[in-house]
């Protein structure tokens, strides 16, 4: 009986571990308002994991990477281990779109900062969401 509960206990953890905390963040472009349903990355572990090794992502989700909102910093980002093409959102205190990086490259080792602003968070979203809702620097997000 005692294995039993062992293995159900760690069953049970491991889960946990591997739940995902969603966000739904809107971003308001002039073309109207788009809901994406973002995975939270607000700690170093999940930061540096962030979207590697997805084989898929589906169009209306996607990653909101926070950092230190008292201190924003420039912030850089990479593809290393990403097989797939994303489109990047760097964001203001304000929530408001100050860099953009479409398309990047799968794999890729190519430092990405499109802006030398600081930067309070990054949302990560399957490549072609910037062109298909016509989203551009000073749009807001919401969440």
């Amino acid at each position: 009986m005692k294995k039993i509960f062992f293995v159900l206990s760690l069953f049970l953890s491991l889960c946990a571990c591997e739940r995902k905390t969603l966000k739904d963040v809107t971003v308001k472009t002039s073309n109207g308002d788009v809901v994406y349903h973002l995975e939270i990355a607000d700690t170093d572990e999940k930061r540096i994991k962030g979207l590697m090794y997805r084989e898929h992502l589906a169009s209306d989700s996607g990653m909101i990477f926070f950092f230190n909102d008292k201190h924003p910093q420039p912030i850089a980002m990479w593809m290393k281990n990403t097989y797939i093409s994303l489109d990047m959102l760097f964001l203001s205190k304000q929530n408001t779109i100050i860099g953009i990086a479409e398309n990047t490259t799968p794999m890729s080792l190519r430092i990405i900062s499109p802006t030398k602003e600081y930067v309070a968070a990054v949302v990560e979203l399957n490549a072609g969401q910037i062109k298909k809702h016509g989203i551009k620097k000073g749009d807001k997000v919401i969440y």
